[in-house]
């Protein structure tokens, strides 16, 4: 998928390590608003800070512009290195404090479209945000699909979700296990600056 390739080299939101996550019937708009995520304004732009594992610290990465469509939103993030392609996110609430999200490359005169396209999930603690975008190992997938066939693309290492109902149970998951994936790097934490 391009728009990994391309998010993976500017900006660090999407992991290297492990599957996408993937589906054409979850969130299958993506230029569709969503539900606003706790903590994010929807009446200004803002910006995120990502936490740098290495100096220990957080540091600015991105501009978030919130696209108000009546009662629903999306947000347009804009990384702070002046790369001209945007992320257009929406999201929907899968559980208290849970985010499923779809993101899209946005280039300017052109609709983002699915191949460009892939899902994470967000969990929030104490305003904190830890996306997953990946999973790296077997073991948790099998964790998740006790007993089941895993939603895995024929061949490939990406996961494809077919319903809400395999989305929901990683979104739970995650939720329950995200300090487990801290030593494999299969999430990014962020915050809202202040």
């Amino acid at each position: 998928m391009k728009i990994l390739n391309t998010l993976l080299a500017i900006a660090a939101l999407i992991l290297a390590a492990g599957c996408t996550i993937e589906s054409d019937i979850i969130l299958p708009d993506p230029t569709a608003a969503g539900e606003a995520i706790p903590g994010f304004p929807t009446d200004r732009p803002f910006r995120l800070e990502t936490f740098d594992r290495e100096k220990g610290g957080y540091k600015a990465f991105a501009t978030l512009t919130p696209e108000r469509e009546t009662q629903a939103v999306r947000y347009v993030l804009g990384l702070d290195d002046g790369t001209p392609n945007r992320l257009v996110v929406q999201a929907r609430r899968m559980s208290d404090g849970n985010y499923l999200i779809r993101f899209a490359q946005r280039i300017e005169g052109m609709r983002p479209n699915l191949d460009e396209s892939g899902l994470a999930f967000v969990t929030i603690r104490d305003g904190t945000y830890y996306l997953m975008s990946s999973i790296s190992d077997d073991g948790w997938l099998e964790e998740i699909f006790k007993g089941e066939s895993l939603p895995r693309g024929a061949g490939t290492p990406t996961i494809r979700l077919d319903t809400m109902d395999q989305a929901a149970r990683i979104s739970a998951w995650f939720g329950a296990n995200f300090t487990r994936l801290a030593e494999r790097r299969d999430y990014t934490r962020f915050r809202v600056a202040k």
